[in-house]
C-alpha cells in the first residue's frame, strides 16, 4: 500500500525544547490514520508542518510523492483539506456565505457548496448565521469547508473536541464514510484512544514529540491478549513445574503470568502443583485494555 504522507527525521525545535523529535510517519493512501497522543504531545505541530503552516527545524515531509517546500506547497494544498484546531467563521454571515468565500478562493462552482452542505447535513441550516450555530454545527461547517473541491487528503486536528456525545457520533460517522464514499485519505488526531479506536484502521502514537508506536490498529489490539495470573505459596517451585512442561512465564508482583490455557490444561497444572505440595492461593485472568497499553506507550501509566 503506497503512502500518501511520509516524514523522515521530522523535528521542530522551540528554543531549547524539542516539540517534535525525529518523527518518521507513514500514512497509507485510502485509510483513516489515527494520530494519537496526550495534549501537548506534538500532534498539532506535526500537522501544521505537513500543511506548510510551520517550518520544520529539520527533516523531510513527502505528500503525494512531492516534498513539502515553497515550490510544491500550493500544488499539495490544492489536493488537501484541513481543519486545524477550532474552525473560524464570519459570525454575521450565513453558513453558505462562509463557504462561498472559500469556494471563490478555490475557484469552485456553487454546486460544490451545495454538495458539501448536504454531506455534513447542514443543507437546512445553510441560510442561518454562523454565529447562531451550535458547536457541533460549527464543526460540521468546518468539515464542509475542508471538503470543498473533493481533496485527496483530509487533515483533521481533534475534530470532536468539546462536542457532546451526539455531536461526537455525528462527526465520527461523517469521517468514517469518507474513504469509502469519496476515496479520501483522512489523518485525524485525538488525545482519546476510544475515539481513534472507533474510526481508524492505522494508528500512530506520539508522546513528548516522539513516535512510540505505528502500525495497524489491530496490532495494538493484539497487545491486549489475555493471560493467566497464578499466585502460589512457592512461586519458585511452581515456576520449575511450568518450565519443565515448556510453559513460558513471567514473575510480576508476586504472581506467575502464563499464556491463556484452556480449562483442562489449567486443571492439569494445578494437579501437578498439588502433587508437588505447592499450594495455589489465587488465580485470575488478566487482560490489558487498550487504555492500559496507551498509557504505557506514552509513559502515563500510574504505578501503584
Amino acid at each position: 500500500m503506497a503512502n500518501i504522507i511520509t516524514t523522515s527525521g521530522l523535528c521542530k525545535q522551540y528554543g531549547a525544547a524539542m516539540g517534535v523529535k525525529d518523527l518518521d510517519l507513514s500514512v497509507p493512501e485510502g485509510v483513516i490514520y489515527g494520530f494519537l497522543g496526550p495534549n501537548g504531545a506534538g500532534k498539532s505541530t506535526t500537522m501544521k508542518m505537513i500543511l506548510g503552516l510551520a517550518k520544520p527545524t529539520r527533516g523531510t515531509i513527502i505528500v503525494f510523492d512531492k516534498e513539502v517546500n515553497r515550490r510544491n506547497r500550493l500544488a499539495i494544498l490544492k489536493e488537501t483539506g484541513s481543519l486545524i484546531e477550532a474552525p473560524s467563521f464570519y459570525a454575521h454571515l450565513t453558513g453558505k456565505e462562509n463557504l462561498k468565500i472559500i469556494s471563490t478562493l478555490k475557484e469552485l462552482p456553487d454546486s460544490e457548496i451545495d454538495r458539501v452542505l448536504k454531506f455534513v447535513r447542514l443543507e437546512d441550516q445553510k441560510n442561518k448565521k454562523a454565529g447562531q450555530y451550535s458547536l457541533g454545527m460549527k464543526q460540521r461547517l468546518g468539515l464542509a469547508g475542508a471538503l470543498l473541491g473533493n481533496p485527496r487528503l483530509l487533515i483533521l486536528d481533534e475534530p470532536t473536541n468539546g462536542l457532546d456525545p451526539a455531536g461526537i457520533q455525528e462527526i465520527r460517522e461523517l469521517i468514517c464514510s469518507l474513504p469509502k464514499s469519496f476515496g479520501i485519505t483522512v489523518m485525524v488526531s485525538s488525545h482519546l484512544l476510544s475515539e481513534i479506536d472507533q474510526m481508524a484502521g492505522h494508528i500512530g502514537v506520539i508522546s513528548r514529540g516522539e513516535l512510540v508506536f505505528q502500525d495497524r490498529l489491530s496490532a495494538l489490539h493484539d497487545r491486549s491478549e489475555s493471560r493467566i495470573a497464578i499466585r502460589t505459596l512457592d512461586n519458585i517451585a511452581a515456576g520449575s513445574v511450568l518450565s519443565s512442561q515448556g510453559i513460558a512465564y513471567q514473575e510480576q508482583e508476586g504472581y506467575l503470568l502464563i499464556p491463556k490455557l484452556n480449562d483442562n490444561q489449567l486443571a492439569g497444572y494445578f494437579i501437578r502443583f498439588l502433587k508437588e505440595d505447592i499450594g495455589v492461593v489465587r488465580i485470575e485472568e488478566r487482560k490489558k485494555t487498550l487504555e492500559d497499553i496507551f498509557l504505557e506507550l506514552t509513559g502515563m501509566a500510574v504505578k501503584l
